[in-house]
This record gives structure tokens, C-alpha cells and sequence, in this order.
């Protein structure tokens, strides 16, 4: 598993966040002595994913099986996570898990000593997930208006500012220092800009 950037040059029509010349993702890869372990794992992983994006982002994903012409070259399938565009009803895709059989393992000679001293192919999984989820967040919840982050990458759940007159200004301030208090002991990041 590794965090890293990526450039890539072939590459015409830029769209900030979602395609760049250049991002950041994080890539992991696996090798299995089954085909089951390794299937197991591209679902695993893809289902990671989704939830990072579901419950961490709160944006609505759709999880399946890239067609044969969408696949991973190389790979035996490709599962993905793709995101749901609301506002203009198109998909993004955030996250994709393969399930690379052996093709590369045999190719690159990767194998492993199994329970006979034989030696047999390792089944192998790649899968990767990149900045593009920023995007996609500011995508689905932003607008001409603003952007609304979801409530766990939020710095901040609320802001209190207290407004007084100089009659009521100690009875204002008590007031916002308990609710400050108050929503802080209920798990929201508040501050009070007082």
C-alpha cells in the first residue's frame, strides 16, 4: 500500500480535482495463493472505498463491474465505486479494484512455495483511490452559492457569534458561552468567535 503522485502526459482536456496532468492517490496491491482470496479482496477493498465515500464524503455511490472494454489492461475484472453527479446526472468514478488472476505474476515470475515445496502463480488484486474524491465532493455538494462540507471533514460544525447591545452584552454572552458548551459536549466542532 502507498500514497503517491501521479503524472501522466498523455493528456489534453483538463478538469480540476477530477482529471489533472498530475494528482495524488493511494495504490495497494495484493498476491494471494487462491483465486477465491484475491476476488475476496478486490470486493473487499472496493467496499472500503465505498464507505469512505458514503459515510466520510457523504456521496451517493453506485459499486459494480467495469464491462470488458473498461477493464484494467491485464486485469481478468475490474471492479468500481463510481459517484453520482445529481445536479447534472452523470458518473464519476472514484475508486477501482482489479482482480488481476495471474496474468502479471507469470509474466514477472512472482510465485510462491506452496504447502508441496512446489511452486505455484500468485493471484494478484491492484486498486487505487485519488484526490479526484475531492473533486467529486465539491462536485456534488457545491454550487454557484458555495460548497457545504459533509459533517466529518468539516472544520467546523458551527460558528456562534454573539450580538449585543450594551444593556444585554453580559446576558448575550452567557448565553452563547452555554450553548457553545453545550453543542461542544454534544460532538460538534463549534466555535465561538466572541
Amino acid at each position: 500500500n502507498q500514497g503517491t503522485n501521479v503524472v501522466r502526459w498523455e493528456f489534453k482536456h483538463p478538469t480540476p480535482f477530477i482529471r489533472t496532468r498530475e494528482f495524488l492517490w493511494q495504490e495497494g496491491h495484493t498476491a494471494h495463493a487462491s483465486k477465491k482470496e484475491a476476488t475476496d479482496m478486490v470486493h473487499t477493498i472496493l467496499e472500503y472505498y465505498a464507505k469512505a465515500y458514503e459515510e466520510m464524503y457523504a456521496l451517493p455511490v453506485v459499486r459494480g463491474i467495469k464491462s470488458r472494454e473498461e477493464t484494467f489492461a491485464g486485469a481478468d475484472f475490474s471492479g468500481t465505486v463510481e459517484l453520482f453527479v445529481p445536479s447534472n446526472g452523470r458518473g464519476i468514478q472514484g475508486a477501482t479494484s482489479h482482480f488481476l488472476g495471474q496474468n502479471f505474476s507469470k509474466m514477472f515470475d512472482i510465485w510462491y512455495e506452496n504447502e508441496s515445496k512446489g511452486k505455484d502463480y500468485a493471484y494478484q488484486t491492484s486498486w487505487g483511490y485519488s484526490t479526484r474524491s475531492i473533486g467529486a465532493m465539491v462536485m456534488i455538494h457545491g454550487d454557484d452559492k458555495g460548497l457545504v462540507l459533509p459533517p466529518k471533514i468539516a472544520p467546523l460544525h458551527a460558528v456562534i457569534i454573539p450580538i449585543y447591545k450594551k444593556d444585554n452584552q453580559d446576558k448575550v454572552l452567557e448565553y452563547s458561552s452555554n450553548l457553545f458548551k453545550t453543542l461542544k459536549a454534544a460532538g460538534l466542532k463549534v466555535k465561538l468567535d466572541d
